[in-house]
């Protein structure tokens, strides 16, 4: 009325509508379409490494662990010099390599008595090589340092002291160093007599590593070389740092101090080491690692019935007598039998194979190798590979055309029985890997397994990156073999 009486009158500048019904739907259309995306994403993230992929392994259990079966132990270390008889050839740790050492001069891992080196009393090829003890100091008889420090050349092999599954893998430049780590089921718990565990087992400041996280790993199977990487303290220079954990310890690999606690106590990390402040920790998440080795070398392992076993026939097979179980114990059931399915055809030999081909141009290098050997006895229906498949490669030849060109050339690595003659179907553990000594090349492939052997030879790929040098093939791994060289063509 107001406006009206003063000349002017309000009018809409538009008419607001009501949505239509087809307008109102397309709207709850993108809405659903917009649910629908998140959702979708969400899903595909569960589904990922850190989603239902770690659900499941909650309900499964950490995968294998059924399968491997503890048949006993090895030492850390087969053989080791005597640096006494060692020094009479002019030989010395600190300047030479394990390849160096004569081998009139090594000798089994001599024996651990915790008392006796403590006290001074064993042997003095024993105080040599355990420089530092478990549960002692670097410069007393009584500490904190969790492991033992065994005194080795460089390159010396490390093996897997039990059966078990590769659970870290390190190449750090402080702290430990390369090192790995193993998780070993079912082993004997010596705080519950006949009752079972889970230890770990770890191998520090490695120089080479030749294992993989995952991989499953028998006893006496090589698992890197000795060296100092790391941080290393006192006068051991090239050693293995030997540690074996409980289940129950918090983390692993276990060490009972953090640098924080050492420096709320005053002391230095050394000083720490050499103070058995912490070593009721230490007691308590660790084992005496070499004593646990020399305790189960003769052990005669028993039947571990963890669930009913599962005949294998193959990936796609059907898992017999599993109905009356819950849906995480058929799942659980699947996952075990696909496990052991892939471990069958890692193990399956050819019956027969064709004659070999004609030979090419032969350089030769064979280079006998310390055989990866268990002297424990597996039943033939154990689920580890069996520490016998090794028994029948003695060594390695490597046959080129001697002659370094700029192209691609046909290398062929061939497994040797004792007779120098041709293993047609090879059988051994882990990794072979190859690679080039001196000179500079690339090589492929750089890794080979036994399956990667047909008729008991296996071909690789070399170029030269340089004509300046000769280039050497060697071969780590499962076996150490060195070839004659590729010399550059002038």
């Amino acid at each position: 009325m107001i406006a009206s009486r003063l000349g002017f009158r309000a009018q809409s500048i538009y008419k607001l509508k009501k949505p239509s019904i087809l307008k109102a739907a397309r709207q709850q259309f993108s809405f659903m379409i917009a649910s629908l995306s998140l959702f979708t994403f969400v899903i595909g993230n569960m589904v990922g490494q850190h989603g239902w992929y770690s659900f499941w392994k909650t309900v499964l259990g950490k995968e294998g662990d059924t399968l491997i079966t503890f048949v006993g132990t090895v030492p850390p270390i087969e053989k080791i010099p005597n640096y006494t008889e060692w020094a009479k050839y002019g030989g010395s740790k600190q300047l030479h390599t394990f390849n160096q050492v004569p081998e009139q001069v090594l000798y089994a891992l001599p024996s651990y008595d915790q008392s006796a080196l403590a006290s001074g009393a064993a042997s003095s090829f024993a105080q040599q090589v355990y420089s530092t003890l478990w549960a002692g100091g670097y410069d007393s008889p009584s500490g904190s340092h969790a492991g033992v420090d065994i005194d080795a050349p460089r390159g010396t092999p490390v093996q897997s002291i039990a059966n078990g599954i590769v659970e870290r893998v390190s190449m750090g430049t402080t702290g430990f160093g390369h090192f790995v780590m193993i998780r070993h089921p079912n082993a004997p718990d010596s705080s519950s007599p006949g009752g079972i565990t889970t230890l770990r087992s770890s191998y520090a400041h490695m120089d080479e590593v030749s294992v993989r996280e995952g991989e499953v790993v028998h006893k006496g199977q090589r698992i890197g070389t000795v060296g100092n990487t790391g941080l290393v303290f006192g006068p051991t220079g090239y050693h293995l740092y030997f540690e074996i954990d409980r289940d129950s310890a918090p983390y692993h690999p276990y060490w009972p101090f953090t640098s924080g606690e050492a420096s709320d106590a005053g002391l230095s990390y050394v000083q720490a080491v050499n103070s058995p402040r912490f070593q009721d920790r230490l007691i308590e998440y660790t084992l005496n690692p070499m004593a646990f080795v020399q305790q189960y070398r003769t052990y005669i392992p028993t039947a571990v019935v963890a669930e009913k076993p599962v005949n294998v026939v193959s990936d796609k097979a059907s898992v017999a007598n599993v109905t009356a179980l819950t849906p995480g114990g058929r799942l659980r059931q699947v996952a075990l039998n696909r496990l052991r399915s892939r471990i069958a055809r890692s193990q399956t030999v050819v019956a027969q194979v064709s004659p070999p081909p004609s030979a090419p141009p032969v350089v030769t290098s064979v280079v006998e190798d310390t055989k990866i050997v268990s002297t424990a006895d597996v039943a033939s229906d154990s689920p580890i590979v069996s520490p016998s498949t090794n028994t029948d490669v003695h060594s390695l030849s490597i046959v080129h055309s001697g002659k370094l060109t700029r192209a691609w050339q046909k290398v062929q690595i061939s497994t040797l029985n004792a007779a120098g003659e041709l293993v047609r179907a090879p059988a051994f553990p882990g990794r072979l890997y190859v690679l080039p000594d001196f000179g500079e090349a690339e090589i492929r492939p750089a890794e080979l397994s036994s399956l990667d052997f047909v008729n008991g030879t296996a071909t690789v790929h070399v170029l030269a990156r340089s004509q300046a040098k000769p280039v050497f093939i060697l071969t780590r791994g499962a076996f150490q073999t060195r070839s004659a060289p590729l010399e550059p063509v002038r």
